[in-house]
C-alpha cells in the first residue's frame, strides 16, 4: 500500500504536550452537522483518560441545545453511562481505564459519543425537552397529592458503589422522568437495578414516568423493558389523574 493504515482508516494522534501524556485523536466519526467528535487521551501513571475536552458541550450549545443546569445535561449522562463514560463537574465526557485496557477504553468512549451522536440525529426536528419534562412530571405530581412529601434531586447508594440521582422523592418514592428513547430507558434500567440491589433500598419503590404523547406505540414498548423493574406510568395518564390535560385543553 502506498498509503500508511492510519492514513486509509483517517486516523491520527498528534501530542499536545512535549512530555507526551497528552494528544489529540482525529478520527472519520462526526457530529450530526459534519463537526468531527473531539476525542482527547491523556495518561497519568498506570491510567488512561479518554475525554472530550468539553467539546460535546461546546457542539451542542451551538446547535442552540439549551444546558444551563443540571436537568438539561441529564440525557448526556443518561446515554453515556451505559459505556461506562460520565460527564465531569467540568462539562467533559470522560472514561478511566488501565494503560493495558486503553483499546477497551477507546472502544467505550467512541461508542459513547457516537450514541450521543445518534441522539442529536433523532432529535432534530424535535421540540421534546428534558428539562420541560421533569417540570411538567413535577406539577402533576405536586396537584395529585399536595400534602405528599415532594424533593428534588434524592441519591440514594447503589450495590455497585455507586451513587444516583432520581428526579424526584415523591412520598417515599423515587421518581424517574425519561422520554422514550432507547438508551435513556437503558440508562434508566442499570440504574434501577443497581440501586434496588442494595440492602438500603430494600422497600424502596421506583416510579419512571414515560413521556408517551408523542410516540404512544414506542413509549408502550419501552414501558414493558422497564416495568420489571420499576412501576410505570405514562405521563399522559399522569396529566389526566392530576387534571392537568384537561386544564390545558
Amino acid at each position: 500500500m502506498d498509503a500508511t493504515l492510519s492514513e486509509l482508516l483517517g486516523i491520527s494522534c498528534e501530542d499536545l504536550q512535549d512530555e507526551g501524556n497528552v494528544a489529540v485523536l482525529a478520527t472519520p466519526f462526526e457530529f450530526e452537522d459534519g463537526d468531527p467528535l473531539p476525542i482527547f487521551v491523556e495518561r497519568m501513571g498506570s491510567k488512561i483518560r479518554f475525554f472530550d475536552g468539553g467539546g460535546l458541550i461546546l457542539h451542542l450549545l451551538g446547535r442552540g441545545v439549551v444546558l444551563d443546569d443540571h436537568r438539561k445535561t441529564r440525557f448526556i449522562k443518561m446515554i453515556a453511562e451505559p459505556n461506562d463514560v460520565v460527564l465531569n463537574d467540568m462539562g467533559e465526557l470522560e472514561t478511566w481505564i488501565n494503560a493495558d485496557q486503553a483499546p477497551l477504553g477507546f472502544a467505550r468512549f467512541v461508542s459513547a459519543l457516537l450514541a450521543l451522536v445518534r441522539w442529536e440525529h433523532e432529535q432534530v426536528g424535535l421540540v421534546t425537552d428534558l428539562s420541560l419534562l421533569i417540570d411538567e412530571v413535577a406539577l402533576c405530581l405536586r396537584t395529585l397529592k399536595p400534602a405528599a412529601v415532594f424533593r428534588e434531586a434524592p441519591e440514594y447508594a447503589g450495590i455497585s458503589g455507586a451513587n444516583y440521582k432520581a428526579d424526584f422523592d415523591f412520598d417515599g418514592n423515587a421518581v424517574l422522568a425519561i422520554n422514550p428513547h432507547h438508551n435513556a430507558v437503558s440508562s434508566a434500567a442499570k440504574k434501577i437495578l443497581d440501586i434496588r440491589a442494595a440492602p438500603s433500598n430494600a422497600d424502596l419503590e421506583v416510579i419512571v414516568v414515560i413521556d408517551d404523547r408523542r410516540d404512544a406505540k414506542n413509549a408502550k414498548s419501552e414501558g414493558l423493558i422497564l416495568g420489571s423493574v420499576a412501576k410505570v406510568w405514562m405521563m399522559s395518564r399522569l396529566e389526566t389523574e392530576a387534571g392537568i390535560a384537561k386544564a390545558r385543553h
